[in-house]
């Protein structure tokens, strides 16, 4: 049995994860709903966005380079910004969607 000094000590290893702490300084994408989708620009001018939680590269598929992603998961209208303003890649978006309460809304 495990006394309470213990188990404050066992730690899971997510909480000690960079990119949840990220995410935790971006506490308006909680609970927020999200579509998979091939990145497209928010506006025109913009080149490229960044997932919310690591930070990789996100551009439009003519944009070619080493550590550059064109599919990830897009939030939809009901941010306050609007539609595919945040984007999140997506392995943070399966690893994080539990602990961050988001919804796949994507349909086929």
């Amino acid at each position: 049995m495990l006394r309470v000094f213990e188990a404050a000590a066992i730690r899971s290893p997510m909480a000690d994860d960079w990119r949840l702490e990220t995410l935790r300084t971006q506490p308006d994408l909680r609970g927020m709903s999200f579509v998979r989708k091939s990145y497209k620009a928010y506006r025109p001018g913009w080149e490229h966005d960044h997932c919310a939680a690591c930070g990789v590269t996100l551009a439009e598929s003519d944009v070619q380079g080493d550590d550059i992603i064109h599919e990830g998961y897009a939030i939809t209208s009901e941010y306050e910004r609007g539609a595919e303003y945040e984007w999140v890649c997506v392995r943070c978006f399966a690893d994080f969607k539990e602990v961050m309460c988001w919804r796949d809304v994507t349909t086929s």
